[in-house]
């Protein structure tokens, strides 16, 4: 097949769960035989937004549109992304005259790409796969993590309302909350209709889109996968002498959760664990206070060291350094990239009983799956790993097997495309 993989980044500019998902799966891709484009946003300067960057040829080939998000000025206008849609007709039309038609396109991130981008493959009669990565078509928070930082359950447009009319003080007020959010949860039920196929990473994610009116017939379940070949090479952790080494990777924001972790860990005895943690450190739509809750509180000696964010390539080198992986998550995560790169590498997992997060693995077994935001039982569970360090080894040893890689993924995948190029567009 000719597929075509639609992103709203891709590494290096973009190294993001979903960005590596699309990296991965368009390796695997090629590797089986197939011709893969990826048509993915970037930020580049010196160019207009609308622009189409030259492509990097090869298999797969990319080909860069560009948006900075100018000229975004209400909650309608993070959805349209003017002239991104126009910018992939654009591009359809030149890939047709060069003789190439796309047998499928997978749709993997409309943020900053226009949701108007599935109208335009259905008039070019490509059939669109689309995988649910997060909730961003329903919730432009993407987590479905209320500003209170409570759990959102299902959309409601008075609670979503509420909850965007603070995130987006300068376009909402409160009386006009409630319209806007119902109005965009109108758009996402018409966006998501138009998807030949829907796909999602687990069926732990699944009750909200149900909620939506989403047929739950229209939605496959394919598990991620992860570059399980460089972590494989990794020896397992030692859990020798000294400090236990846990590890936190990912974004510092309030919806993963760092300050239960946090909290946790300076309850156990001073040199029995450090903490590393890797990760960007942004405002969270608007809010940069944090950072500052989380690292305001630190003291010399306390075994907390920030090292700042790192590019996928060095992952592996990161984790031979961890013991023991922790994803203290609050939100309903569709998947969890981090936890299943640590069963790979060999690594004990700590995870929230949460999302698609307490899927990755059994508990006591392969390490333990806490409560979300249950500080006693997280440093109990720290406690317990810091003072039994062969139990630690053990379930090193049972994570590995249980790795998922690209491969396979894409084996589930090509199913799918199959499924969706005879349903037609």
């Amino acid at each position: 097949m000719h597929i075509l993989q639609l992103a709203h980044g891709i590494p290096p500019e973009s190294v993001g769960g979903v960005e590596q998902h699309v990296d991965g799966l368009s390796r695997a891709l090629a590797l089986c035989g197939h011709q893969v484009h990826i048509y993915a946003r970037t930020t580049a300067h010196g160019h207009a937004q609308g622009d189409l960057l030259p492509t990097l040829a090869g298999n797969p080939a990319i080909t860069r549109a560009v948006f900075r998000w100018e000229g975004v000025r209400d909650l309608a206008s993070m959805y349209d992304c003017i002239p991104m849609a126009a910018t992939l007709g654009r591009f359809l039309d030149a890939q047709r005259d060069l003789g190439i038609r796309f047998d499928v396109a997978h749709v993997h991130h409309l943020t900053g790409m226009s949701t108007d981008s599935l109208a335009v493959l259905q008039r070019a009669e490509v059939p669109t796969v689309l995988t649910l990565h997060d909730y961003w078509s329903m919730c432009p928070r993407g987590q479905m993590w209320h500003r209170r930082e409570e759990v959102c359950e299902q959309v409601e447009p008075q609670r979503c309302g509420e909850c965007l009319a603070q995130t987006f003080p300068g376009w909402l007020k409160p009386e006009t909350g409630a319209p806007a959010a119902a109005a965009l949860h109108d758009r996402a039920r018409a966006v998501l209709a138009q998807a030949t196929k829907l796909v999602i990473p687990s069926a732990r994610a699944l009750a909200p889109f149900l909620k939506l009116g989403v047929p739950r017939e229209r939605i496959t379940v394919v598990e991620n996968g992860v570059d399980t070949e460089a972590l494989r090479m990794l020896p397992l952790p030692a859990c020798g002498p000294g400090p236990l080494r846990l590890g936190y990777l990912g974004t510092v924001m309030p919806s993963k959760g760092l300050h239960v972790l946090l909290e946790a860990v300076l309850r156990q005895p001073r040199g029995s664990v450090e903490l590393h943690i890797h990760g960007n450190v942004v405002p969270y739509h608007g809010d940069d206070s944090y950072g500052t809750r989380c690292f305001g509180r630190l003291t010399p000696g306390c075994g907390v060291h920030y090292h700042g964010p790192y590019a996928t390539g060095e992952l592996p080198a990161i984790l031979g350094t961890i013991d023991v992986v922790c994803a203290p998550a609050l939100w309903q995560e569709a998947f969890g990239l981090t936890v299943r790169e640590a069963s790979a590498a060999g690594r004990p997992v700590l995870a929230s009983r949460i999302g698609g997060l307490q899927d990755a693995v059994i508990d006591g077994q392969e390490g333990r799956v806490l409560a979300p935001g249950d500080v006693d039982a997280w440093a109990l569970a720290i406690g317990e790993f810091a003072n039994d360090r062969a139990a630690v080894r053990t379930m090193a040893a049972r994570s590995r097997p249980r790795a998922r890689g690209f491969s396979a993924m894409a084996d589930d995948l090509i199913q799918v495309y199959g499924a969706a190029r005879t349903a037609g567009p």
